[in-house]
């Protein structure tokens, strides 16, 4: 083995709206093809995969392609691990002296339950929905540290569709009682009929003295799908939003086809502010439905040899050139003009107006 094939080579993949990952058939998703060069110029892909039992887990493996420039085995040593926003392993799986000859499979890695993942350990694992997983191996007996490093990207697309839901009378509504709530499309990124709602009813339920909660029960003739979510908010009569909540629902846990929602205002927050609120005594919800497409987009995929690693750390961790640049017109350096608005007075340069970067300096 020459030096030059004595290196280690290690993949990091992030897969954006990874809640979304496994909709109808799918039970895999495959990271994009990568070659590692300096590892016999092998070609390889990372797979999640779904597997059901008593109780559903995703696992990790590395596969090697069927065909790429290597020898026919190559023996590795690996290690897959999940790794957390900051670059914290969370969990990690080793294995020594493994034999991969073409379209072999291995290095499983076994992630959280399903429910577990999802939900109390979402934050720590699933950062903004983002999985990071982490992959290096080298081959038995090297002994130096260099390391060839790719970083790709995958993002599992998802449609979003939004909803004016509008109720009636609402002071007139007692606790325990139920009124239809009117549903109308305001737009959609895809124009299918799926996830389409069919009716829906707004509860309000008593919980203790003075305490009277909303609960949105939003009923879909089809199946909603593995995994979405809903965002909600109330309109005031100025058109600006009170969040309402995000939530996240799952087939198994919810069913097919019922959503039920404990909005975070209660009846009383909205009544005590009717005039903001309940104009003409109606309340005017928000509703943005959030699920997969089916398509995954492979975004990015980066080689940094080792002595670019150090600069394009230090680089990802500083402010954006996009900050600076706003931070140039906000303590006033090379501005020539003031800008005066209803409630703010800030400064710009008059070239930069003409040339169209008050776009930037407008926040439009």
């Amino acid at each position: 083995m020459t030096s030059e094939d004595d290196k280690r080579f290690a993949i990091t993949w992030k897969i954006k709206n990874f809640s979304y990952c496994f909709y109808g058939e799918r039970q895999t998703i495959d990271s994009p093809e990568f070659y590692a060069e300096n590892v016999r110029r092998t070609k390889w892909i990372l797979q999640i995969s779904q597997e059901y039992g008593l109780v559903s887990h995703f696992t990790v493996i590395i596969k090697r392609a069927e065909e790429d420039y290597g020898p026919a085995s190559v023996k590795l040593n690996l290690q897959i691990s999940v790794l957390s926003n900051k670059g914290l392993t969370l969990r990690r799986e080793s294995v020594e002296n493994t034999e991969f000859s073409k379209g072999t499979k291995k290095g499983s890695l076994r992630l959280l339950e399903r429910a577990v993942l999802f939900a109390t350990r979402k934050e720590e694992y699933l950062p903004q929905d983002t999985l990071t997983i982490h992959c290096q191996f080298w081959e038995v007996g090297t002994t130096t540290t260099e390391t060839e490093r790719v970083f790709v990207r995958s993002e599992i697309e998802v449609d979003r569709k939004f909803f004016l839901g509008t109720v009636s009378n609402f002071s007139q509504i007692n606790a325990r009682d139920s009124r239809e709530v009117q549903l109308k499309m305001l737009s959609s990124e895809d124009e299918s009929s799926l996830f389409i709602p069919d009716r829906a009813n707004l509860s309000v339920i008593e919980r203790a003295e003075y305490e009277e909660t909303l609960e949105l029960h939003i009923y879909f003739k089809d199946n909603a799908g593995e995994f979405f979510s809903c965002k909600i908010c109330v309109f005031d009569v100025e058109g600006q939003k009170l969040n309402c909540g995000k939530f996240d629902f799952s087939y198994e846990e919810y069913g097919p086809r019922t959503l039920q929602c404990g909005l975070l205002p209660t009846r009383w927050d909205l009544m005590a502010k009717e005039s903001l609120y309940l104009p003409v005594d109606t309340l005017t919800l928000h509703c943005e439905f959030i699920i997969a497409t089916g398509n995954v987009l492979d975004l990015i995929k980066t080689l940094l040899s080792e002595e670019h690693r150090d600069l394009h750390a230090e680089c990802s961790s500083s402010a954006s050139v996009l900050d600076d640049f706003k931070n140039v017109y906000s303590y006033g350096v090379l501005c020539d003009v003031d800008l005066q608005t209803v409630l703010f007075k800030f400064g710009a340069r008059r070239t930069g107006l003409l040339l169209g970067e008050s776009q930037e300096v407008w926040g439009k």
